[in-house]
């Protein structure tokens, strides 16, 4: 165990001692300290790279995309929350040094979107099931769908990543 687990568990530790009749269990603080943690780590890790690369809004704008679509499809998860934010912050940046022709974005768009309708919602862990579940696809779709009106690089290729993450030959992590 190391980097944002490790913190999460002494985080968590030290949090337990100081109250330890609080409502919550050592294990949930644990997960839900590193669930923030690894957020807070990818948003830094994202936003400092994408700062140096001087690609900070293409960066971001990759981010916000594929949360907020990742949101509502689900999909694969890594088994690192520490390797999860430093690939996820490679991934966004990366993708703001790729510049695509407005063609080829529509193309792109139009294929992630057609995944998202086949395979969305991709929920490996339903943890906490929502009363949005059943409008999980249309909504996934539909943010998708919204990039042919701004023909954004960056979203177009943060949507395809994704939904190659949707994509059902993946199991909690690992590939079958």
């Amino acid at each position: 165990m190391k980097g944002l687990e490790a913190l999460s568990k002494h985080l968590s530790s030290r949090i337990k001692q100081s109250d330890p009749e609080g409502p919550v269990s050592l294990e949930v603080l644990e997960y839900e300290l590193g669930i923030r943690l690894n957020f807070l780590s990818t948003v830094l890790l994202t936003v400092l790279a994408g700062w140096i690369t001087g690609n900070l809004r293409e960066a971001s704008l990759a981010m916000l995309s594929f949360l907020m679509v990742r949101r509502f499809s689900g999909g694969v998860h890594m088994k690192s929350l520490t390797l999860c934010a430093i690939v996820s912050a490679a991934i966004f940046v990366s993708i703001s040094l790729i510049s695509l022709e407005h063609d080829q974005v529509r193309l792109l768009t139009l294929l992630s979107a057609a995944i998202f309708l086949i395979y969305s919602p991709n929920i490996l862990e339903e943890l906490n099931p929502s009363p949005l579940t059943p409008y999980m696809k249309a909504i996934s779709f539909m943010l998708v769908l919204t990039n042919l009106l701004f023909l954004s690089s960056a979203i177009a290729l943060a949507c395809a990543v994704q939904a190659f993450l949707i994509l059902p030959f993946w199991k909690g992590g690992e590939s079958e």
